[in-house]
């Protein structure tokens, strides 16, 4: 019997019940279809990066604001725009390893210390060859001698990410706050948005500028391959160091700094390489959202 539907059974004759029966029939299928279809719904909508409205809408990763005092509100970005959201509980963590596990031939490339007028424009031009994307952690102080290498790094497609203004090992807490204000404004001026993403000075996560940037709900992304491109190697070993590690899901770090010119003639093979295994470069925001999709498959 159906819930709420009260029967009074003495009143009905045979024909009576076999209307009520036929009623009863009709309704149970019409919902078990919009049961089915709801089902096929999800199933077929369920990509390996998650659309921001559709997260947005959909009530189960609502995206929580721990926004401080220098999150104003900045103009709604165009339609198309990158889309640098991240999941909801990414925010204000730390990330230090990548998800086991994961199947999808999904890599982060991300580059440290630029820009440079020198280096980043060939890292560029190599990821526009091999149609890939990548992050750029920039520092602030270097990036306001180079804007128009921030509006490039935005109009490719790439993400920025907050690396601090000056690269200091340890801050006070008002220090703190300035080192990424400063880099945070020079970021939002390229790109009319905020940055999500932080990378930790020195990878320090245990001090006052990384407590700062996850109070703000930044993700402070670590590494799981290092190219070990701040040694002295040759641009072979840079290369060697990353296609002969990576597993779906790894973050690579490397640098696009002053003086990193074997990194820049390293990452076309990187590319070429790991594009011809299977693999596809994304944005740190692509794929923590890639992440997030396959987990909540599981």
């Amino acid at each position: 019997m159906m819930p709420g539907v009260v029967l009074r059974c003495r009143s009905l004759s045979a024909t009576n019940w076999l209307v009520v029966l036929v009623c009863m029939a009709v309704v149970l299928s019409a919902a078990v279809g919009c049961s089915r279809r709801g089902e096929e719904a999800d199933v077929t909508g369920n990509t390996v990066f998650t659309d921001a409205e559709a997260e947005q809408t959909s009530g189960a990763r609502s995206i929580t604001d721990h926004a401080t005092e220098f999150e104003t509100a900045l103009p709604a970005p165009e339609a198309g725009d990158l889309d640098w959201s991240i999941p909801a509980h990414y925010r204000g963590e730390v990330v230090r390893n990548r998800v086991r596990y994961f199947p999808h031939k999904l890599l982060a490339l991300t580059f440290d210390d630029g820009p440079d007028a020198h280096i980043t424009p060939q890292i560029l031009d190599a990821l526009a060859d091999h149609g890939a994307r990548a992050t750029f952690f920039i520092l602030g102080r270097r990036a306001e001698a180079h804007p128009e290498l921030l509006q490039r790094i935005v109009t490719e497609g790439h993400a920025l990410g907050n690396h601090s203004y000056s690269h200091p090992q340890r801050t006070t807490a008002p220090e703190a706050q300035s080192e990424l204000d400063r880099t945070d404004a020079l970021i939002a001026d390229a790109a009319w948005q905020k940055p999500t993403v932080y990378r930790p000075p020195y990878g320090i996560v245990d001090g006052n500028l990384t407590w700062a940037a996850l109070a703000r709900g930044y993700a402070a992304v670590l590494w799981t391959i290092s190219s070990a491109d701040t040694r002295s190697i040759d641009a072979d070993t840079i290369a060697r160091n990353v296609i002969y590690t990576p597993n779906p899901g790894d973050i690579v770090l490397m640098h696009d700094g002053a003086g990193h010119q074997a990194t820049a003639d390293a990452v076309p093979r990187i590319l070429r390489e790991l594009g011809d295994a299977g693999f596809k470069f994304v944005t740190m925001p692509e794929l923590l959202r890639a992440w997030d999709t396959w987990q909540a498959e599981q």
